[in-house]
């Protein structure tokens, strides 16, 4: 059953010491969007991230972080929210990043992936959500001393 709570990943990896990301555009909606979905069942935030990015892409990674970043969805946009006494209106949407090696493969879920530098990944992203997400994973990896 479908948990009240949404998923946000940015998966990266390095190319030249330089982070790139990857963003992917939904088949239902053309958005361009990082890999997002919900929770099931009784699984973790951690857990969802970790299903959602393998059924949207193949990949699995490493260094997994939850960001700060976080925002509240109208539950209506959900299968299943009637079902969700406890949220009247809105459910929490949490953010991760992942550090990736390899390349995702198309679900039915998207038509097209792209690697991008954090600033053309930013004039793709539709939601702020995904823009604030993407700003503080690149804040957090400028403070290890990364080329960004």
């Amino acid at each position: 059953m479908r948990a009240p709570f949404q998923v946000l990943i940015f998966p990266y990896k390095f190319e030249m010491a330089d982070p790139i990301f990857l963003i992917a555009c939904r088949t239902d909606n053309g958005e361009w969007q990082a890999i997002s979905g919900g929770g099931e069942d009784h699984e973790s935030l951690l857990e969802a991230a970790k299903r959602e990015l393998y059924e949207e892409t193949s990949l699995i990674g490493i260094d997994w972080v939850q960001l700060d970043s976080m925002c509240m969805l109208p539950k209506v946009f959900y299968s299943g929210h009637e079902k969700w006494s406890d949220h009247s209106y809105v459910i929490p949407e949490y953010s991760f990043s992942v550090q990736i090696s390899g390349e995702p493969k198309l679900s039915s879920e998207h038509t097209e992936f792209r690697w991008c530098k954090a600033s053309d990944a930013s004039k793709l992203l539709k939601y702020d959500s995904n823009r604030i997400a993407l700003w503080e994973l690149c804040e957090r990896l400028k403070s290890h001393h990364m080329n960004i």
